[in-house]
């Protein structure tokens, strides 16, 4: 382990790693602490139900309710509404959590290990080390940058499902009992909010990792050029040189 380097947050992949372990902990998070829920009142008459339906993460759970049978009993009957979208959900989570783990680790080498990875490549005259800690990080960068993407589109369209199947409107809309002479009214509406910042912080995480790539290319040997002695320096250096004793 070499001299460790605290002051790699001032640098702008340093700085952009602490944002992106930030970022990727609010993202995941802002999904797998959603908890949504909705009521409305079934009326019949001198008799009413208020139904009261909670869902969270990871969506992949029925909506089970209980109403009123009929207006001339108080018998109870439950209903089940499907709801199937943790696959996309999960996705997001487990991208959010790969590339927290991964931004804390490159962080970490950063300020343990990166002035001894230096030394090695210093050794390589200029070689590509595919296992070095730039080509590394530059390579996972690409491929974070591209699935932080594709798992935004699959969340945005996980929160699309969400809202549909928990939508109060249509769930009365859908039900033998809400239909004259039982009604039913909406009393409470499930709020999306956490769900959409979810959303939002994954595309600012994709623009957060594009951007990161260009600093990390310019750490790899492909960016850095190798010396080569130019013909005005290769001139300059005969002329410089002394005339040959005869």
């Amino acid at each position: 382990m070499g001299n460790p380097n605290f002051e790699i947050w001032k640098e702008p992949r340093g700085f952009l790693k602490c944002l992106q372990v930030f970022l990727a902990i609010f993202a995941f998070s802002c999904a797998t602490g959603f908890r949504g829920s909705f009521s409305f009142d079934q009326n019949c008459g001198q008799q009413s139900h208020m139904v009261k339906v909670s869902f969270k993460y990871p969506f992949d759970t029925k909506i089970v309710f209980d109403v009123m049978k009929n207006c001339s009993s108080d018998e109870m009957i439950t209903i089940e509404k499907p709801m199937s979208e943790r696959h996309s959900t999960e996705f997001f989570v487990v991208i959010g959590v790969f590339c927290f783990l991964l931004s804390l680790g490159m962080l970490l080498y950063y300020i343990y290990f990166e002035d001894v990875d230096a030394k090695i490549q210093a050794k390589t005259a200029g070689q590509v080390i595919w296992t070095s800690g730039p080509v590394v990080d530059f390579c996972l960068a690409v491929f974070f940058a591209f699935f932080w993407f594709v798992s935004s589109i699959a969340q945005a369209a996980a929160v699309s499902g969400v809202k549909d199947y928990s939508n109060v409107k249509e769930i009365i809309g859908s039900l033998e009992q809400c239909k004259t002479p039982n009604k039913c009214e909406s009393v409470v509406i499930a709020k999306y909010a956490t769900l959409t910042v979810s959303i939002l912080l994954g595309f600012l995480n994709t623009f957060v990792w594009c951007g990161n790539t260009w600093f990390l290319w310019k750490e790899t040997p492909w960016h850095k050029e190798p010396h080569h002695t130019t013909p005005v320096q290769a001139a300059s250096h005969h002329q410089q040189m002394p005339p040959a004793a005869i």
